[in-house]
């Protein structure tokens, strides 16, 4: 193994750690998100006003906060750096946030006044007779501020990452989420509706989220006020980059956006099943594979600017191995215990055991697609930091055809459930279209290693779905939730042991030689 790969690899899964630890928190307390809203909204009308008009500007969050518009900003502010040092980069971005700032504002002022129109396109099963209609329309207009809000976010981000500071944007969340938590639990006696208390904390997380950047970017040696060049040549190439690179790295988000509007044709309570099962998938996802490429994509950047691109392989097949050993038992795991958790985390209040049950049940055809999800989010972000935003643009416009072609049929077979496997198989689709660039680039040794890694894992997978179902299996249906607590904490503690030991066993030097693959230590 190559020392200099070997030492940029274990910086960068250290790095990716942080962001890990960062995002765990995050995951946590957005499940406690979840379970107050599930707790006030259950699965109905009400909960299906609340997610539907909170899906559009999440999608913006996911574009923009989650690393996607990076994207598109990271390697052109990362040229400007290395060539032009702070100042010439800095400059770009105070370009792009006025740029942004004041698109924003103008999006959002738009939406507000346009909101009846923007329900009538993303809900056209609901009747403009009904009170979710109505209710999806004051949604709307509460939550469009957030929209001018997550684009200063995203740029904000976008800085932080470039240079090297991962702490404050993988922070973010946890303060947008406590803010909807605070939101839930000190807002909703003075409004008419718990939905419209939980569309404020959603604009207040977003405000509160931008501010805790400003005293990073400051420390960097940014200042937002000083002379702005209105029509940087850096922010043109940025612009010109982001409709591709948002379409192609956000292909799952567009699909499930598309998903929610076919669900809102279907019968009540379908847009929520889709969302509390979206949230346990992008649990793993998110912990691993979103980390690894948000801390992935400055580093291949810059090997790429400063002419070390022969490297660049190697750093990217130890991500992709480290993201693979994670995210199939994380797979196969979720499906396993998918009642038991859906139960754990949601089932109180107005969200009842029928509720479990259908959530779960859209769960279960999420996870087939986890692979997909994760792997599409590492291979988009090597071809970004190539400089190549064609390649997964139009791999991502075919999975996202696939997508609406498959909830036209599977939507009318299976309903809800259907529109859960056309995301994943749509997933999977778009995966297959991104390999053939990705494996171009590698050497035979490479494309084994990862062949003979995946195999690897997805034995040890294998056998640990089998012992977890076995044991969920003596669960009962009645029992308290401190007990359930203890019952699922029991079963993950047991496929993890099943899973580490099984895939350690198939290394001929057993723990050693894993911690070498994955790149901490040199040959």
């Amino acid at each position: 193994m190559d020392p200099a790969v070997s030492k940029k690899t274990s910086r960068l899964l250290k790095k990716s750690g942080v962001v890990g630890g960062l995002t765990l928190v995050s995951r946590m307390l957005g499940f406690v998100r979840d379970a107050f809203i599930a707790w006030l909204l259950g699965a109905g009308p009400g909960s299906d006003a609340f997610f539907l008009a909170f899906r559009l500007p999440d999608l913006l969050r996911k574009f923009f906060s989650d690393g996607m518009l990076t994207l598109s900003f990271v390697p052109v502010f990362t040229t400007c750096l290395v060539e032009g040092g702070s100042k010439r980069a800095f400059a770009m971005a105070r370009a792009c946030f006025v740029s942004v700032s004041t698109t924003g504002a103008l999006v959002a002022v738009v939406g507000i006044v346009a909101a009846p129109m923007i329900v009538r396109g993303i809900a056209p099963g609901f009747s403009p007779d009904s009170h979710t209609y109505g209710l999806t329309v004051q949604l709307v207009r509460v939550m469009m501020p957030y929209i001018a809000l997550v684009a200063l976010l995203a740029v904000s981000m976008g800085v932080l990452n470039a240079t090297g500071e991962f702490v404050a944007p993988g922070a973010g969340p946890i303060v947008f989420n406590l803010s909807i938590i605070l939101a839930a639990l000190f807002l909703c006696p003075w409004f008419s509706s718990p939905a419209l208390a939980l569309a404020l904390g959603v604009v207040l997380g977003g405000l509160f989220q931008f501010l805790l950047q400003v005293p990073f970017l400051l420390n960097k040696g940014f200042r937002f006020f000083e002379r702005t060049v209105f029509h940087h040549p850096g922010m043109s190439e940025a612009g010109r980059r982001l409709l591709p690179c948002l379409v192609g790295a956000a292909g799952f988000q567009i699909n499930l956006f598309a998903a929610t509007v076919f669900a809102s044709m279907l019968s009540g309570g379908s847009i929520s099943y889709l969302y509390y099962a979206e949230r346990l998938v992008q649990f793993p996802m998110a912990l691993f594979a979103v980390s690894i490429s948000t801390v992935l994509l400055p580093v291949l950047s810059t090997e790429k600017n400063q002419g070390s691109a022969v490297e660049v392989p190697g750093v990217f097949a130890r991500a992709v191995k480290a993201v693979v050993c994670v995210s199939l038992p994380a797979m196969f795991g979720l499906a396993a215990l998918r009642v038991p958790v859906v139960s754990l985390l949601f089932e109180r209040g107005v969200f009842d055991g029928v509720c479990v049950e259908e959530t779960a049940s859209a769960l279960l055809f999420f996870t087939m697609g986890l692979w997909a999800f994760s792997g599409n989010r590492i291979i988009v972000t090597l071809f970004h930091a190539r400089s190549d935003v064609a390649t997964p643009f139009w791999a991502s416009v075919k999975g996202i055809g696939f997508n609406l072609l498959a909830c036209l049929l599977l939507g009318h077979l299976l309903g809800y459930r259907g529109l859960a496997l056309s995301v994943s198989v749509a997933a999977a689709v778009n995966f297959f279209f991104l390999v053939p660039g990705v494996w171009s680039s590698m050497d035979h040794r490479m494309k084994k290693n990862i062949g003979v890694w995946t195999c690897r894992s997805l034995f040890a997978s294998v056998i640990m779905y089998g012992l977890v179902t076995y044991g969920v299996s003596f669960i009962p249906d009645t029992i308290s939730k401190a007990a359930l607590l203890v019952r699922v904490a029991g079963m993950l503690v047991l496929g993890v042991a099943v899973y580490t030991g099984t895939f350690v066993l198939t290394f001929r030097k057993g723990f050693g030689q894993l911690l070498q693959e994955l790149g901490d230590q040199a040959d």
